[in-house]
């Protein structure tokens, strides 16, 4: 036989929505001649009391877990004392209503406190998750669930939960760290093209210049006058090359290390933007690993570059030192600040960008960041890089 006539035999699929009379077929004459149940009193009654469990019903499935939990246990113990009471009306009439009321009642009120206080001493290490999951969505990356032996189920959940968030960071900082490796990478190769490449032909082009300038007679004033203006502008295109090479990666890193590296940048931002910035660099007489010299260059880059450009400071201070074990760096400016929280978390396009890079950096070398600043009273960057760490992904 075809699949299509197998197909053809095959029941109907069941839809609840469907008549099961539909789906059985026409009933035989014993059931047809049976009676139906009266309609009416009964059906309307179950219909009214559904109105008013429903929405009841609903409302309870809608509530926290350990709110459920409270309301079924009070439920189920007062229904347990509605019971003794009427029992002991119905069947032993011990007493007055009057004091078994007030007997009852103080026992419910009492078994619902314990049960709440119970209830929520066994919910507490789930309000721990709970929170340690809300600072983490709120950026306190390295934060994770605390783990309770007392319960296992919940130390269980919670082991589990870190594991998780461990391996999501671990992945995250090696994918940062590619990116800003291959960024490093490319930034490298542009800077060496234009100081090889874009600079000669520029240096030629003056070279050109200068040599018409010679052969020109010096009656033609006009046209010794244009070549000037173009000499000029050779310049001063020659001078942003190079200003954006450096910018772009510094040779002076690669071959004299950060401290050399700092200093000539901050002379640079200082002579350019009018803004006082003193260096202090404290023990930095050998040379670090390329990436934490890096790593470190380019936080305060972007720390000065914030300076400049968002603050309206009138100096700035770095003061960097190195000890046996790390690297300790201080920003300070006089400006207008801000409130950190406030940048880091906004969903505004662009809006604390150059913050975020600088945290992921020095997260990568297994750092610290800390960011103290408010409207009216400047901005303080404190930064602190171990000098070895196997964690590291750099």
């Amino acid at each position: 036989m075809e699949s299509g006539s197998r197909e053809a035999f095959a029941p109907p699929p069941f839809d609840h929505k469907t008549p099961v009379s539909s789906i059985t077929g026409p009933p035989d004459e014993k059931v047809a001649g049976a009676k139906a149940p009266p309609a009416g009193k009964p059906n309307a009654w179950d219909h009214c009391i559904c109105d008013y469990v429903n929405p009841v019903v609903a409302r309870v499935k809608r509530r926290p877990l350990f709110q459920k939990i409270i309301i079924a246990n009070t439920a189920l113990i007062a229904f347990v004392a509605l019971a003794i009471f009427y029992f002991n009306e119905k069947y032993y009439q011990s007493s007055s209503w009057e004091r078994v009321s007030l007997f009852i009642l103080g026992g419910v009120a009492i078994s619902v406190l314990i049960n709440y206080l119970l209830v929520r001493l066994a919910f507490h290490p789930l309000d721990d998750v709970g929170e340690a999951i809300n600072a983490i969505r709120a950026g306190h990356r390295g934060i994770r669930v605390p783990e309770t032996p007392e319960d296992p189920q919940i130390e269980n959940l919670s082991r589990s939960l870190n594991q998780m968030l461990d391996a999501m960071e671990s992945t995250r900082k090696r994918a940062a760290a590619s990116v800003i490796k291959a960024q490093e990478e490319e930034r490298r190769r542009i800077a060496r093209e234009l100081h090889d490449e874009a600079s000669q032909a520029l240096t030629g082009l003056i070279i050109g210049i200068k040599m018409a300038e010679e052969t020109i007679p010096e009656d033609m004033s006009d046209l010794h006058e244009r070549l000037s203006t173009i000499k000029e502008l050779a310049h001063q295109t020659l001078n942003e090359v190079h200003n954006m090479a450096v910018r772009l990666r510094p040779s002076i890193l690669d071959d004299l290390g950060l401290a050399a590296a700092l200093r000539s940048y901050g002379k640079e931002l200082s002579g350019n933007s009018g803004i006082q910035i003193n260096m202090q660099l404290l023990a930095l007489t050998e040379r670090l690993s390329p990436e934490l010299e890096t790593v470190l260059y380019r936080v305060v880059q972007e720390a000065l570059t914030n300076v400049v450009r968002h603050s309206g400071a009138g100096s700035c201070q770095v003061r960097m030192r190195r000890t046996d074990d790390n690297v300790q760096c201080l920003i300070e400016d006089d400006g207008k600040g801000f409130y950190p929280g406030e940048v880091m978390t906004s969903s505004a396009q662009g809006h604390g960008l150059g913050l975020h890079g600088m945290r992921e950096r020095i997260e990568l070398v297994e750092g610290r960041l800390e960011f103290e600043s408010e409207p009216g009273k400047g901005t303080s960057i404190f930064l602190e890089v171990p000098l070895s760490n196997e964690e590291a992904i750099w």
